[in-house]
Order: C-alpha cells, then structure tokens, then sequence
C-alpha cells in the first residue's frame, strides 16, 4: 500500500509517529492510543482528529510556507483496521511518505 521510493529524509519514533523534513518544513504526525491523529508543522500543531469506530480513516490538512512566497497543501491520511494502522503524507497531492504500523489494542479482546 505504502510505495516511497524517493530521497526524502524521514524518521520513525516509537508512539507512532512520522516525521520526514519536506523542503523546508519539518512535518510530524503523531498517534495515540485512543485512534486520534495530530499534525505538526515546524513542531506548532495545526489539526487534530479522533475516530470513533473502526475501520476508519482520518483526513488532516494545513497549507504550509515551503519556500519565499510558496506555499503548499499538506494532507494526511491516517486508516484504521483491526490490524493495521497506515499514515500517508502528501504535499500538494503528491505522496511524499507512508508508514504501516500493526494496530494495538486496547483491550484484552
């Protein structure tokens, strides 16, 4: 599902969370135990989202200052299921990272 196959400098943390530097912005996207989503930009949150069933998919969106007087679209789509969780980053409706991470539960069901 997740094909990046460019040079974009990115790092996984252990919450889930994806980080890649994007010209000159650093994006981050955060997840938490409670299926909820939180964009960052230059480490300022600019959305958050929960879900409350699942499957499920959450859209996040913020334009970003890229470059002098250039500006970009940034999206996330974070989906849910019961076994795995995928976070895709696009700028300006191009794909620029994707992560698939096994879902964890909550419970003991």
């Amino acid at each position: 599902m997740c094909d990046l196959s460019n040079h974009l400098k990115r790092k996984i943390t252990q919450m889930p969370a994806l980080e890649v530097k994007y010209k000159n912005a650093a994006l981050r996207v955060e997840l938490d135990g409670n299926r909820s989503a939180a964009l960052f930009i230059n480490n300022i949150q600019r959305m958050q989202e929960s879900l409350t069933t699942l499957p499920g998919t959450l859209r996040l969106s913020s334009s970003v200052q890229t470059d002098y007087e250039w500006h970009e679209f940034i999206e996330v789509i974070v989906t849910f299921d019961e076994k795995d969780i995928t976070i895709s980053l696009h700028a300006s409706n191009s794909e620029i990272a994707c992560e698939t991470y096994p879902a964890q539960m909550d419970d003991d069901r």
